[in-house]
């Protein structure tokens, strides 16, 4: 069993989180700090992974004092923490004690990511700190389409705050615009893919209904569907970023400059050798509120970039531009370069009536463009594409632009970048 100390502190972070300030400068430095030595010390005594990770690079617990000290720990991949099996938990974990929430599989290899009911708590605490500094009224109502998960109604929720409303992806298109119109809920959260399927029977948006807000998640909103969806209406726009792993990592504030890390209970490192153009460099994680199953040094697979300066909302936390797709979301070109297929998107947004668009690398020295119009363009428009995305990759190859009927719709996260070498 979890110690009954443990559980008293989880009480006391989520009394903090849920109704204290951000934390700010030095203050906010020493909460990190400590809560890393704390998870250090509890990962090296109750974890059988950590500890054997720990030994074998040579690390003590004492050690590792400060965020940035966590750098000399080893990083664990996915499928280096499925194969240790139940080494991952820590001792004294019985399933009785919690719950199991199985990551997307996006990836092609879902995971079940055990935690307790307190760490539940924990993670929905800090879920509502960040949709409330985002700008979420908890009188809000909010309609959700996206991954199906099991809702489980917390205090505020039963105080009729912040009240969510699911509408599954796996119904029919027809019938989930029905509900979104029967709801009206002043919050639409709703997976980019999930939206376009919307879009391709009701566009734009205000067709449907008009939301004050519109938040995405889970993966990466185009500049090509924010405008489609939007029309020029004045509705906002809110970019969270998560896991299954993590719990909510970092939100997008009304200043619409970056997102902002939840850095009093998550680390998150980016790899300094692993950069591509336009996509930044891999992500790695920390959760610090994390026991049952601790997430330390965790390369969660994703991309993005520190951005520098002080926000003009005023929140005191760091920033990272939205991340743009996962670490093989890459164009390998002829000379061993990398290239984000994201940078295509200066070159997409100026064509009228583009709906949506995938890049398919065929061969290392062929680039597929498949795209997506309301009505097909003059074929000069598309030669002139052509000739600048093969100047925008500026080695030599093949480009091709294709246009196509339809993408195939359904739940699954849409993929912009296709590799078949």
């Amino acid at each position: 069993m979890i110690p009954a100390a443990l559980l008293g502190s989880q009480a006391v972070e989520l009394a903090r989180l849920t109704v204290g300030r951000l934390p700010a400068g030095e203050r906010l430095e020493a909460i990190r700090d400590r809560r890393v030595r704390a998870l250090v010390r509890f990962a090296y005594r109750r974890v059988p992974y950590y500890r054997a990770l720990l030994d074998e690079a040579g690390i003590r617990p004492e050690d590792v004092r400060t965020a940035r000290d966590l750098r000399h720990v080893p990083v664990s991949t996915r499928s280096e923490l499925r194969a240790a099996g139940e080494a991952v938990l820590a001792r004294g974990i019985e399933p009785e004690d919690g719950l199991v929430a199985h990551t997307s599989g996006s990836t092609g290899s879902p995971w079940g990511i055990f935690r307790t009911q307190g760490e539940e708590m924990l993670r929905r605490a800090l879920e509502l700190r960040s949709m409330r500094r985002a700008g979420m009224r908890p009188g809000d109502r909010i309609v959700t389409v996206g991954a199906q998960r099991q809702v489980r109604r917390g205090p505020v929720e039963r105080l009729g705050l912040f009240r969510s409303i699911q509408v599954s992806p796996l119904l029919p298109i027809e019938d989930q615009v029905e509900r979104l119109r029967e709801i009206r809920a002043s919050v639409l959260w709703i997976y980019p893919t999930a939206l376009r399927s919307l879009l391709s029977v009701a566009s734009p948006l205000a067709a449907i209904y008009r939301p004050r807000m519109v938040v995405t998640s889970a993966e990466p909103l185009d500049p090509l569907l924010r405008d489609r969806a939007l029309d020029g209406e004045p509705i906002e726009t809110r970019n969270f970023y998560g896991s299954v792993e993590t719990g909510r990592i970092a939100w997008e504030c009304a200043a619409h400059d970056g997102l902002h890390v939840n850095a009093d209970c998550i680390v998150l490192d980016l790899v300094e050798d692993d950069e591509v153009p336009g996509a930044g460099r891999s992500v790695v994680v920390t959760n610090l509120l994390s026991r049952a199953m601790p997430v330390l040094r965790y390369r969660l697979g994703d991309r993005c970039a520190e951005l520098d300066g002080p926000c003009a909302c005023g929140a005191p936390l760091p920033r990272i531009a939205p991340p743009v797709g996962r670490e093989w979301d890459a164009i390998r070109l002829p000379s061993g370069r990398l290239l984000s297929p994201w940078g295509f998107n200066v070159h997409l947004r100026s064509l009228d009536g583009l709906l949506q668009f995938r890049v398919i690398q065929r061969t290392l020295d062929r680039l597929v463009v498949q795209l997506l119009f309301a009505a097909p363009p003059p074929a000069e428009r598309l030669a002139a594409l052509r000739a600048r995305i093969a100047e925008h990759v500026a080695e030599p190859m093949r480009v091709d632009v294709e246009l196509v009927n339809a993408f195939a719709r359904g739940p699954a996260k849409f993929r912009i970048f296709v590799s078949e070498i």
